[in-house]
């Protein structure tokens, strides 16, 4: 009985510290765009790993034809998602509790037309100087350059979050409260409304 209290006092402490580190890699380079999501116990363990060209971004774009009748909404998982990603208190908690450990960008911009290479050189640009006052400066990696002479390129962009598996832990609880009480105010509502 002591180990089981032991344990469980373990785990509530590792939930309550611990943080998962969210990793980010995005490369343009001669074989084309690729993509990889990893979730990882800040940089020793990954939990989870996806990458575009494996598994594509086919699981968010399910027909409704490919779902069994019982399971048909009329909305989609992805605008679901996507409500609960970009509503204003996921925003919040995001800025409070999200931390931007480290944002590196490498590599040469170009393209076959030297207007659109300082466009697209100039839009990272003014993207990374909206995020500069979030990043502390030690862990800022950036050495990327515009190629006027060359038509292919080669760039990579790595982006580690770390966040305390409690908030998030918090973040999906209010969610479903949220849900939950939506659900209640819908089916119960006054003769105000």
């Amino acid at each position: 009985m002591i180990f089981l209290a032991f344990f469980i006092l373990i785990l509530l402490l590792c939930i309550v510290f611990l943080k998962l580190s969210f990793m980010l890699t995005i490369s343009f380079d001669s074989k084309g765009f690729d993509m990889t999501v990893k979730v990882m116990f800040y940089r020793l363990l990954t939990l989870y790993r996806w990458n575009i060209k494996e598994g594509g971004l086919s699981f968010l774009a399910k027909k409704k034809d490919q779902l069994p009748k019982p399971y048909k909404k009329k909305k989609g998982r992805l605008s679901g998602t996507l409500k609960i990603l970009f509503s204003e208190d996921t925003f919040r908690h995001i800025k409070k509790n999200l931390e931007i450990f480290d944002l590196s960008v490498k590599g040469r911009i170009a393209t076959n037309d030297a207007a659109q290479t300082a466009i697209i050189y100039g839009s990272i640009w003014s993207f990374l100087g909206m995020l500069i006052p979030f990043i502390p400066q030690k862990r800022l990696f950036l050495d990327f350059y515009p190629d006027f002479q060359k038509d292919c390129p080669d760039l990579h962009i790595t982006c580690i979050l770390r966040a305390k598996i409690s908030h998030i832990i918090e973040l999906i609880a209010v969610q479903k409260l949220k849900k939950i009480r939506k659900g209640r105010s819908e089916n119960y509502g006054t003769a105000s409304y």
